[in-house]
């Protein structure tokens, strides 16, 4: 076993999804075999306690109390561990009490709205460090050269492989609490353009039966439900679907690397910046927000286009960039 600890500390669940949960889990797979991995969260389902015993050597249950979690996660702190952040409510007070334990700390980040004290701090949608408010010792990790991505994902591929013509793949993430799977593809069976959609949805989606009743009531096309897909599944979809319908989250960054055509969108507040970078860059065709009606009419015109995205994001040297982060760590650099 490996001496150095990383302990990540991230949750997921019905109601805030699984994004932070399986970005972490993306970097402990990538940081395995030369660190000791554990991940420490507080709703441990089954779903999460088997992906992550792929990657960590031991799983942390904490209390699901308000703030109970807090103080119970410093107390497992030892002060030489290598501890990564993810999620919202980790204010730069608590960093604070991290490296007051002599704990080495990586924050990764979304919004960039608060003071790091941490170590380094990885945002892989923003390429800019003019936003971010940090210590001078802090390494920014910023952009494509840190997409979290899990590991099939991480080789070298072709733009210009066989695909399914006219297959689209839609998925939400893990909760899509707005059910906006089945809005689209009630969209997409109205079109005459489109064969097959391929819809991914995870083990907290909340509409299964709605689902699969639009599903059984399709007219134009033929449609297939997927649910909790491991990273190789999901990479195995994207290499043979044509097109994705995704929001501008970590599932956009993985189809991007598969070589899929993206029709991207937003609908909660905390996508619209990476949405309009990638927009503004040429990574995808933008359809604006999931949540009002005229998407359908912009995904419509996209649809019937050719491949116009810029080439894949590099993803050959992203896990030897973190390897290196995190050996410096190691050595107290």
């Amino acid at each position: 076993m490996n001496s150095q600890r990383v302990i990540f500390r991230a949750d997921g669940n019905s109601e805030i999804g699984l994004g932070h949960v399986i970005r972490s889990l993306a970097l402990a797979d990538m940081l395995k075999d030369e660190f000791e991995c554990v991940f420490a969260t507080r709703f441990l389902t089954d779903y999460i306690k088997e992906e992550a015993k792929k990657s960590c050597a031991e799983v942390v249950k904490l209390s699901e109390e308000s703030d109970s979690h807090l103080g119970e996660f410093l107390n497992c702190l030892s002060g030489d561990e290598i501890v990564v952040l993810d999620n919202y409510f980790f204010e730069t007070d608590y960093q604070r009490k991290i490296k007051a334990k002599g704990s080495r700390l990586v924050c990764i980040d979304d919004m960039h709205d608060r003071h790091y004290v941490a170590d380094a701090v990885v945002n892989h949608s923003v390429h800019d460090p003019v936003f971010f408010s940090a210590e001078p010792y802090t390494k920014l990790c910023l952009g494509f050269d840190y997409a979290l991505l899990r590991n099939p994902f991480l080789q070298s591929h072709s733009l210009s492989e066989e695909r399914e013509r006219n297959s689209v793949l839609v998925c939400f993430g893990g909760a899509d609490s707005h059910n906006l799977t089945q809005r689209v593809l009630k969209f997409l069976d109205s079109l005459k353009r489109v064969r097959e959609v391929h819809l991914v949805v995870g083990w907290a989606y909340p509409h299964k039966d709605l689902l699969k009743r639009q599903v059984d009531s399709c007219q134009n096309v033929n449609a297939y439900i997927y649910s909790s897909l491991s990273a190789d599944e999901m990479f195995s979809l994207m290499r043979k679907t044509e097109k994705a319908v995704l929001p501008a989250s970590t599932v956009i960054l993985e189809a991007l690397a598969a070589g899929m055509q993206v029709l991207g969108g937003y609908f909660v507040e905390n996508q619209r910046e990476f949405y309009d970078f990638l927009c503004r860059s040429g990574y995808i065709n933008g359809i604006g927000d999931f949540l009002n009606a005229d998407f359908e009419e912009k995904a419509d015109l996209y649809l019937g286009m050719g491949h116009k995205n810029k080439p894949l994001i590099p993803v050959a040297q992203i896990k030897n960039n973190y390897l290196r982060l995190f050996k410096k760590m190691r050595k107290g650099v």
